[in-house]
């Protein structure tokens, strides 16, 4: 990264943390859009290829007794040669650089997938000096980026016995990295480091080395030594008068943030009934939420909704691009460090991103621009008038004005307009010129955008330039009184929206369907005549929640024609004022009373097949006032008009019923179709009130018996089945037509004749014969029944004699020994009787080949369910027809 990058980064990381302080980082201009150009730019810059210097051979003389055959060895000294320290190859490039790790290997393969790693301190059992020198494996990995993995080989030598000290013999230590606690302490245990120096001889004494000054450690030291910093210690063994000396460092491990909370800005999105919003790039804070001089690449940083999710390490944000915020919320930044080496590494999640949004240039309430002429089908509007309003005083730059060179932004702003909001906010496709043109009966909606050049901050705001009609009329109501209904358990005091009544006023001349006239037709409300004529109107909030007092005489409220949002035009004159009176009252509380098996809305008759009839269906209107009520029955019922057109409507069924409170009222019905029950107070509860009632309908669909069909039945009943195997029985399937047009099963159980009811509609081996099948709904416990007969017989056959169909007979008929088949050609002569125990017949008559044709038959026999049936022993017979084929 080269001098000028690192120069930016470190003033973009002062610009946030004082921005933090005074309250505010515009997110689009940290230290300005030129140098955060110059930053995003040299970050593209091609870096400095860094170049991995090669390890160091070590080289390491066996302990002086060798009958263990044990050899260990230092393998950290590859890196940092034991007697000068030096970390940089011959030619002077860093073994592990700055931002890199590093791990030991046994082959080169593992070390190029980073598998199976060794130990810093080789320990070799039974060591046999003739395998020396040993190769082991250096891999070197970026953090930055880790596809940048070097591996290199080094060798480790025995050193030759002649000439080799304690100090060539001794096994050096490896740095230790323990993550400081919350008060900035580590705790380390040096036990090992004092037995392990040399093969476990316990003559080693360690020291604390600060500068000049060597502390020897006592006994607690070397079992617990707690630091708040880095600490060298230094391992002495002396030996048959030989001393050796090692050197290793204690690193406390710290997270280098910055602790500064950052706050971005920016200019308002979008905003809803809770809050503002805004967009932020979290990216550019990094360098300030950590501590100064601290390269960014080497942290992992993640930006989180909530603490519990950074704390979690979950629900990541993407900062790839800008996230949208509301105004005074913020996100929470986890940090970790990637090269730390402690066994759990430190992570923060104290600090956050703060959202601002920046506050909006005001826009005054904007007039419309309004012109009211019928006889005219367009109109242009000049509207370069809304330029003062919107200004309010300040200075408004021109376009030739901002194009200038040396032009000054501070303080100045400019106006446009648009035709659509997106454009406003896009700040493209202005209108050209100061006229807009506009159709009869057109509101034309017109943005502006006041933008301050300064920040680039905006606002956006509509009014409308319209073109409406000058001869409106109030329209006369029909009705002199109109009642609000409202229910019983509501207050006293009670607020209507009056402009449940434009309906009444707006029609106008002439009085035609969809006139156009009407389509963009509103009403302003008054409280009496003199605020009417003053056009001292009721504001839309007050009319649409005006009070009523239930119980209170009626009042009366006058009301005029006018236009829609956007216009300006309305019934003018004293005699395009109209009143209605209005009054509340209350509805009668009720509730359709049902037993647990019946449907809210749906009931269905059911047939007795006990009583051989319909049973009612009971329709049940429970009262929960305290007052009586008074229920008018009806059923729908279609009809033709003069003209053939249908329509329907709901005709009474009886007389009206007093059902007293807390009771319920009963109507029974027999008949399938659409009910409803019309519902009043007897007598309305509040005797000063107005005589005219709230009322309330419930409605009710009757539908007519399920009925039970069989799949494949004809007509008549009869299943014709080519699936009657040679005992005489067929599957069956069953099914109930509810109301559609076609047959459903769910819902229903099924049964034939005697048998046990079934959740399946499918029923096997149903001998040839009369039956009766029955369905039931699971939930009403309504039951219907049809008779069926199931017959089966070859619809053809082929006497050509090659072994195929060349008989026909009925083998299904094989089980009834007293049956006949009689079989005739169309002329009604008997072919043949014959009994299906035999071949069949051959298709000849009298020795002679009866043509291809078709040909009849009738069968007899006697029911024979294999069951305790009243219809055993019954005769049945059966015709049908069939075809010869030669």
């Amino acid at each position: 990264m080269g001098k000028r990058m690192w120069l930016s980064l470190f003033i973009l990381s002062g610009a946030l943390s004082v921005g933090a302080v005074v309250g505010g980082i515009n997110p689009y201009d940290y230290i300005g859009n030129k140098a955060i150009a110059e930053v995003a730019s040299e970050q593209e810059e091609p870096k400095p290829e860094v170049k991995i210097g090669k390890p160091h051979d070590i080289e390491q003389a066996l302990p002086k007794n060798t009958a263990s055959g044990n050899f260990r060895v230092f393998l950290g000294e590859a890196i940092k040669a034991r007697n000068t320290g030096v970390t940089i190859d011959a030619e002077g490039n860093a073994i592990v650089p700055a931002g890199y790790v590093y791990s030991f290997h046994n082959t080169p393969n593992e070390a190029s997938q980073g598998s199976n790693k060794i130990s810093e301190i080789l320990y070799i059992d039974k060591f046999n000096p003739a395998s020396a020198p040993l190769t082991k494996y250096l891999r070197v990995q970026s953090v930055v980026d880790p596809a940048k993995v070097t591996v290199t080989p080094f060798l480790i030598k025995v050193k030759p016995e002649e000439g080799a000290t304690l100090n060539d013999r001794v096994t050096g230590r490896p740095d230790q990295y323990k993550s400081a606690d919350k008060d900035g302490n580590a705790t380390f245990v040096l036990l090992e480091d004092k037995n392990q120096l040399y093969y476990g001889n316990s003559n080693t004494e360690l020291y604390k080395v600060d500068s000049t000054v060597k502390t020897k450690l006592t006994d607690a030291e070397v079992d617990k030594f707690t630091t708040n910093k880095d600490q060298v210690i230094e391992a002495k063994i002396v030996l048959d008068g030989e001393t050796a000396i090692r050197q290793f460092t204690l690193y406390v491990e710290t997270l280098k943030v910055s602790g500064v909370n950052p706050v971005l800005e920016s200019v308002e999105t979008r905003r809803d009934k809770d809050n503002r919003y805004g967009n932020f790039n979290l990216k550019p804070t990094i360098p300030a939420l950590l501590a100064a001089g601290e390269n960014p690449d080497y942290y992992t940083i993640t930006f989180h909704k909530t603490t519990a999710d950074a704390i979690a390490n979950k629900e990541a944000l993407d900062i790839t691009k800008p996230i949208e915020g509301a105004h005074g919320t913020d996100v929470t930044a986890r940090i970790s460090y990637k090269l730390a080496k402690s066994a759990n590494p430190i992570v923060s999640t104290a600090q956050k991103v703060k959202f601002t949004i920046i506050d909006k240039p005001t826009i005054p309430a904007l007039p419309n621009v309004s012109y009211c002429d019928s006889k005219i089908a367009s109109y242009s509007l000049t509207i370069d008038g809304q330029t003062t309003v919107i200004a309010d005083g300040r200075p408004i730059a021109t376009e030739e004005e901002m194009a200038k060179p040396d032009f000054d932004p501070k303080g100045k702003y400019s106006i446009g307009y648009f035709n659509s909001e997106e454009d406003a906010i896009a700040n493209t496709n202005k209108i050209v010129g100061v006229e807009v043109t506009v159709k009869l009966n057109e509101a034309r909606k017109i943005w502006t955008r006041l933008t301050s050049l300064e920040d680039k901050n905006f606002n956006t705001a509509f009014f409308y330039a319209s073109l409406g009609y000058d001869d409106l009329t109030t329209n006369t109501s029909i009705y002199n009184e109109y009642i609000y209904c409202n229910s019983e358990d509501s207050k006293n005091n009670e607020f209507v929206n009056l402009y449940n009544l434009n309906s009444y006023f707006t029609p106008q001349k002439p009085y035609i369907k969809d006139n156009p006239k009407e389509e963009n037709l509103d009403v302003r409300y008054y409280t009496s005549l003199e605020n009417a004529k003053n056009n001292n109107g009721l504001s839309r909030e007050e009319a649409s929640k005006f009070k009523l007092v239930l119980g209170a005489p009626s009042t009366t409220i006058f009301a005029r024609v006018i236009m829609k949002e956007g216009f300006s035009c309305e019934a003018e004159g004293d005699d395009n004022i109209k009143s209605i009176k209005i009054n509340i009252n209350v509805t009668p509380t009720v509730s359709k009373y049902l037993y647990p098996s019946e449907d809210k809305d749906v009931q269905q008759l059911c047939f007795d097949i006990d009583e051989n009839k319909i049973k009612d269906v009971e329709l049940k209107v429970k009262n929960e006032s305290q007052y009586a009520i008074d229920i008018q029955w009806k059923i729908k019922v279609w009809k033709i008009d003069g003209k053939g057109n249908s329509y329907f409507t709901y005709d009474k069924i009886g007389e009206i019923v007093k059902v007293e409170g807390g009771q319920i009222g009963i109507k029974s019905v027999s008949v399938a179709g659409d009910y409803r029950a019309d519902i009043v107070f007897s007598d309305t509860p509040y005797t000063d009130k107005t005589e005219k009632k709230c009322d309330i309908s419930i409605y009710w669909t009757v539908k007519a018996p399920p009925v039970a069909v069989v799949e494949d039945a004809d007509e008549t009943g009869m299943i014709s089945s080519m699936e009657v195997d040679e005992k005489g029985y067929a599957p069956i399937v069953l099914g109930v037509l509810d109301g559609g047009s076609k047959p459903v099963t769910d819902g229903y159980e099924f049964a034939i004749d005697n048998s046990a009811f079934q959740p399946s509609s499918q029923f096997y081996n149903v001998p040839i014969g009369e039956h009766v099948a029955y369905a039931r709904n699971v939930k009403t416990g309504c039951s219907a029944s049809i008779k069926f007969s199931v017959f089966g017989y070859p619809k053809y056959f082929t006497p050509n004699g090659d072994g195929y169909n060349d008989t026909w007979n009925i083998p299904g008929l094989r089980g009834h020994n007293e049956a006949r088949i009689y079989i005739y050609d169309k002329s009604g002569r008997l072919l043949k009787q014959l009994s299906p125990h035999t071949e069949g017949w051959d298709g000849t008559w009298n020795g002679k080949q009866m043509p291809s044709t078709d040909y009849w038959f009738t069968v007899e026999f006697v029911n024979d369910y294999k069951t305790p049936d009243e219809r055993n022993g019954r005769k049945v017979s059966y015709k049908g027809h069939f075809s010869l084929k030669r």
